[in-house]
């Protein structure tokens, strides 16, 4: 889904409806956060300096950071030369981290090189012995930019119980800390700074064991001012963001388009003078009509390359039907970086900017993800209702989050239905502004992808004219529940019996619809491939908020459907996604919804009682029922929410 450009935490602002084409703890007590240092200016570095942790035990987390004097250094290496080996997903930042598993002792030698080719180098030591006493470990050290927000997460080991957590920063210029109460969780916004500078925190945890504590390296590294209306420092209606933006390269090097990708849709430097032009980073359709994995890599952006890897394995192995990679064709480059969050597309530069945390399988991987929250979370929170969402399979969920604590793999095949999902959204919006028909057309190679992407025709303006969303009342609440406007005293009144009367009769699948005409077409078009490609099932539902819930049946349907993309009123307009968006797939479409009918959830039961609808059929599936059977029964009871994994960045005004 498409929410708001986090990169990383996007919009902070309001932005009007025209511009926006958006998608979407450990237990114990509280702790608190302290600055503990007197936060003064560190001098300027003069020479290449790594700093980290040169004795260490086994079962730490553990890392070094590089600091490098004045100067554009365009690649970074980190190579290991002895001990136990290790891996380091980070090795093409100023600053990795990993658990030492094995004792011994660790060498590693770290390289930046300029443009010119010239380069930096230096070696760092680590010993690290044999201990099994319980550890806490503060993940993950790295490199920021300067301004960037990031999270770190504090673990325990070898102990069975948890009373309570708190961090404070120890050294480095000081740097802004939230933390959240209900987890282990410290939330960090980097300082500005004239030159590379280290920042040390420490995270402390009470258990059964007693006192354990952890520190994290992290290097803020000096960047070229921000001078970007759209990634920019200041506040107008088209700004991006003030945040300093990762360090991300071309996943392939030898790519025809490596000296250009960054500089064209990632950088903090973009004006109206200096957007690329087509020529210089064409929509992938413009080169090729059927494109192969190998040349879409040729796009990519990636702040680590298990990103990247990831990436073209789906495409390689999860692709079936070529649906992801005939629609990367609206594209001009896809960028994957751990500061974007939640994911989005932008017609500015023609890419799409994925979110990670769609595509980890392992913890290590994991601990990588930037943890910050949507800002949009709070949105809403004075309404007497909430509408989620839910994709599910053999009545279950369909792909989960997992606890980050726990530690968790995942399944290379759970990301079929969690980023095949969220790329059906998402390149919706890609193929809304970049169509086939606009591609077959021809665009204008001199001008911007910008210009090109805003001309007529733009599919979801058409589907508006064709087949209006009718409901004045669910389009007003959608500014409120997803782009921050006041609620009125009328719509606060509101109650869910309300809401089930305005949407129903209406022609959209889910309340995200409302947010703007491109998010109508784009979940238009995600339920219907989700289904036919995937066979999964989406559900769909208004509920009461409760203000202090437990578990998901704290939070009653009044009307809920599953698989309502086959509502009459609705398949015409499905249809018309499809046959503009994917031609390819319009007649299997056109068979699926012809025989798809929505399934009524049971009014008065809870979300999660609703995993196993059976009111179509009979009499209401009561909680009592569900308990007893251990073959529908959910895993877990996550609460619900309206949280969605991507939106869409504002554009300039044409």
């Amino acid at each position: 889904m498409t929410a708001s450009f986090s990169l990383p935490r996007l919009l902070s602002l309001a932005f009007s409806l025209s511009l926006l084409s958006a998608c979407g703890g450990g237990g114990g007590g509280g702790g608190g956060t302290d600055s503990g240092i007197s936060g003064s200016t560190p001098p300027p570095v003069t020479s290449l300096t790594i700093t980290g942790d040169e004795q260490a035990n086994t079962g730490q987390a553990v890392g070094m950071v590089a600091q490098l004097p004045a100067g554009t250094y365009t690649s970074y290496q980190w190579q290991q030369l002895s001990g136990p080996s290790v891996t380091l997903l980070a090795d093409k930042t100023a600053g990795v981290g990993f658990d030492a598993v094995d004792a011994g002792n660790y060498s590693f030698r770290f390289t930046a090189t300029k443009s010119d080719g010239s380069s930096l180098s230096q070696d760092f030591s680590m010993a690290v012995g044999a201990d099994s006493q319980p550890k806490a470990q503060l993940r993950l050290d790295r490199a920021v930019s300067e301004s960037a927000q990031f999270s770190l997460r504090l673990n325990a080991t070898g102990i069975s119980s948890v009373s309570s957590w708190s961090f404070k920063q120890v050294s480095g210029p000081t740097a802004t800390l939230e933390r959240d109460s209900s987890q282990p969780l410290l939330l960090v916004t980097a300082p500005k700074v004239t030159n590379d500078a280290v920042m040390v925190f420490e995270g402390s945890v009470q258990t059964n064991a007693g006192t354990l504590t952890d520190r994290a390296y992290v290097v803020v590294q000096n960047k070229p001012d921000i001078t970007s209306p759209y990634f920019c420092d200041g506040d107008g209606s088209s700004c991006a963001t003030h945040y300093g933006l990762n360090n991300v390269y071309p996943y392939k090097s030898s790519s025809p388009y490596a000296a250009v990708l960054k500089k064209c849709v990632y950088n903090n430097q973009l004006t109206d003078s200096n957007l690329c032009t087509v020529n210089t980073l064409p929509p992938i359709g413009r080169d090729y009509s059927d494109p192969t994995v190998a040349q879409i890599m040729d796009r990519v952006l990636v702040s680590s390359d298990w990103m990247g890897e990831r990436f073209q394995d789906f495409l390689t192995q999860l692709d079936g039907n070529n649906d992801f990679k005939k629609m990367l064709r609206a594209t001009t480059a896809i960028v994957i970086s751990n500061d974007v969050r939640p994911s989005f597309y932008w017609a500015l530069t023609g890419a799409i900017y994925l979110d990670p945390d769609s595509l980890w399988l392992t913890p290590a991987e994991r601990d990588m993800i930037n943890e910050q929250p949507d800002y949009r979370s709070s949105f809403g929170s004075d309404l007497q209702f909430l509408m989620p969402w839910r994709y599910v399979k053999n009545n279950d969920y369909a792909f989960r989050s997992t606890d980050p604590e726990a530690r968790q793999s995942r399944q290379f095949s759970e990301l079929e239905a969690d980023l095949g999902s969220l790329l059906y959204h998402e390149l919706t919006h890609a193929n809304d502004f970049m169509s086939q028909q606009k591609l077959s057309a021809g665009i204008d190679g001199n001008d911007s992808f910008a210009n090109q992407a805003l001309k007529d025709p733009i599919v979801s303006d058409q589907l508006a004219t064709q087949y209006p969303l009718q409901s004045n009342e669910m389009r007003q609440l959608g500014q409120v529940s997803f782009y921050g406007a006041t609620a009125n005293a009328t719509q606060k009144a509101y109650q869910p019996s309300d809401i089930s009367g305005f949407f129903f009769p209406d022609g959209a699948n889910d309340y995200y619809n409302f947010a703007s005409t491109r998010e109508d077409l784009a979940m238009l078009f995600e339920e219907t491939m989700v289904k036919l490609r995937l066979g999964i099932d989406r559900d769909m539902a208004v509920t009461n908020l409760p203000s202090n819930p437990t578990s998901g049946n704290d939070y009653k349907v009044d009307r809920g459907q599953r698989n309502r993309i086959g509502a009459s009123q609705l398949r015409p307009r499905a249809l018309f996604a499809v046959q503009n968006i994917l031609p390819e797939a319009y007649s299997a479409a056109s068979g699926l919804l012809s025989t798809l009918t929505p399934q009524e959830m049971c009014q008065g039961e809870g979300w999660t009682d609703n995993l196993t609808p059976a009111c179509a059929s009979g009499a209401p599936l009561k909680a009592s029922s569900i308990a007893s059977a251990s073959d529908t029964a959910p895993a877990y009871d996550p609460l619900p929410s309206m949280k969605r994994r991507s939106f869409m960045p504002p554009l300039p005004r044409h």
